[in-house]
């Protein structure tokens, strides 16, 4: 809504002649907001590994002792749970090793519900690895887990070199 006033003038100073004056003046408004989010963060220490050579039949760990750390944290006061997945299965070209072939555990720092204590295949993908605890769900205090990767090349196995992308996801 509009609103006019009228506003007058007056000159206060000594020595200066001043006269009154009229003036007209208007307003309106608007409402502002704003959504601030929480902090919502994942990050991995690694961009890759490498099992390097092995042969059919062989089962393998991956070289690095400390595993892969993933980092998560959140402020947004909301639960949260971190998976790990593949694209899918390690292959070359037209030969695969299946997902039941590659597995993950590990260790968690977090007082959530960390699920890797006990080897889990990258067949089943719709499990989460860990769940956030309410406390870690309120703050960002960042939660790391360590994954290790283990591997069995079946017997029949096409030599090759195989590929897939193991990818984390962290769902609010």
């Amino acid at each position: 809504m509009d609103k006019l006033k009228l506003v007058l003038i007056l000159c206060l100073v000594p020595g200066i002649l001043c006269f009154p004056a009229f003036a007209l003046q208007t307003t309106n408004s608007i409402n502002v907001t704003v959504t601030v989010q929480g902090a919502f963060n994942l990050t991995v220490n690694t961009d890759s590994f490498d099992f390097a050579r092995m042969a059919p039949g062989q089962k393998g760990e991956m070289n690095r002792s400390e595993g892969v750390a993933v980092a998560a944290s959140s402020g947004s006061g909301n639960p949260w749970y971190l998976k790990v997945s593949t694209t899918r299965p390690l292959t070359s070209g037209s030969n695969t090793i299946p997902n039941e072939n590659f597995t993950w555990y590990g260790s968690s720092e977090g007082s959530g519900e960390w699920r890797g204590l006990n080897e889990k295949n990258m067949a089943d993908q719709s499990a989460a690895a860990y769940v956030s605890s309410v406390d870690e769900a309120d703050r960002s205090t960042r939660v790391t887990n360590k994954f290790k990767f283990r591997l069995h090349v079946p017997e029949d196995t096409k030599p090759g070199y195989y590929t897939t992308t193991v990818m984390f996801t962290m769902t609010e």
